[in-house]
């Protein structure tokens, strides 16, 4: 009778096991030109697919699963795990050699190979991200999505999350010919964040950031002209608002001005003296065309006509 209870209670204890690993088992999956297939319902109406920002032998399974246990809406979300030494190669270039200690990223970008990733004109999108806390000193960059494009420019706008909280980095500067040709900068390396053109703006505190989900929302006028603007609202508070050009000129071959988001872990590389692992979890990335109604905000506890509503003061690329 011990025998057989026991045997009932080892069964037991096995199936429950197994049922919680196969429960928050990864089932995202990785293809071979780095383009991820999901099962889960993060991604809403985005009209592009994603891939994994570098080589497969970078790849480690533990970098980006798609999980249940903690999610911002519906059954999955994103989790993203960086560890020290992270940094990654491509064709073209090597993170371990960006900077005076190298950056590490674990990122997903838009797939180049669909036919159109690039947004054009009035876009509303979403991301929802929740970051563990680590206690580790922040040094260099540490960004956790971006307005990025496809070419050889800087990125548009990109966060900064820093020992004092989250910034947001606005280089449309660097896109502008006359600013840029006036600076005498070549490439992305002579465009810096501290042109007096450029901003960088403080948008949630250090103490509001870890532990919680915290909702993005952005309506954006992707364009060349001056027409562009961008609005962000996180947590239903309407944080940001600039007016002028979004995306780069196209100049051609190489300098493409394919313009979209992409998203994930991108920092400065650890010296070694204070090495961490990040862990950043992302849902409801959400993706809609001239109407804030189509995100279906209300999903997420938000109204249209309420974030509409809100104003700031402006920033402008001539402050």
């Amino acid at each position: 009778m011990k025998k057989k209870l026991l045997g009932t209670l080892f069964v037991g204890v096995l199936f429950c096991i197994f049922n919680f690993n196969n429960s928050e088992a990864n089932t995202l999956t990785i293809k071979k030109n780095r383009v991820i297939k999901t099962k889960g319902d993060v991604f809403y109406k985005w009209p592009h697919k994603w891939k994994f920002s570098y080589i497969m032998e970078h790849w480690k399974p533990y970098a980006i699963q798609e999980i249940t246990n903690n999610v911002r809406y519906g059954k999955t979300a994103l989790r993203f795990e960086l560890r020290s030494g992270s940094c990654g190669k491509t064709s073209g270039s090597d993170d371990c050699k960006n900077g005076p200690f190298g950056s590490e990223r674990y990122e997903l970008l838009p797939n180049n190979n669909d036919r159109d990733i690039s947004f054009n004109g009035n876009v509303w999108h979403t991301i929802s991200w929740y970051i563990e806390k680590f206690h580790t000193p922040l040094k260099g960059h540490n960004s956790i999505w971006q307005i990025h494009n496809d070419g050889d420019w800087a990125p548009m706008f990109n966060t900064d999350l820093t020992s004092d909280g989250l910034y947001w980095q606005r280089r449309t500067a660097c896109n502008a010919p006359k600013i840029y040709k006036n600076k005498n900068a070549k490439g992305n390396d002579g465009c810096s964040i501290s042109w007096k053109e450029n901003a960088n703006v403080k948008i949630m505190d250090r103490k509001e950031i870890f532990d919680k989900w915290n909702d993005v929302v952005m309506n954006v006028n992707y364009t060349t002209k001056d027409d562009g603007y961008l609005k962000m609202w996180i947590n239903g508070k309407l944080v940001y608002h600039y007016q002028g050009p979004i995306k780069p000129p196209n100049k051609g071959k190489g300098w493409s001005n394919n313009s979209t988001m992409q998203f994930g872990i991108y920092r400065m590389a650890e010296d070694g003296v204070h090495p961490h692992t990040q862990i950043n979890y992302y849902d409801e990335i959400r993706y809609a065309k001239k109407k804030c109604s189509k995100l279906k905000l209300e999903e997420l506890g938000y109204n249209c006509e309420k974030l509409e509503s809100q104003k700031i003061e402006v920033d402008t690329l001539f402050n």
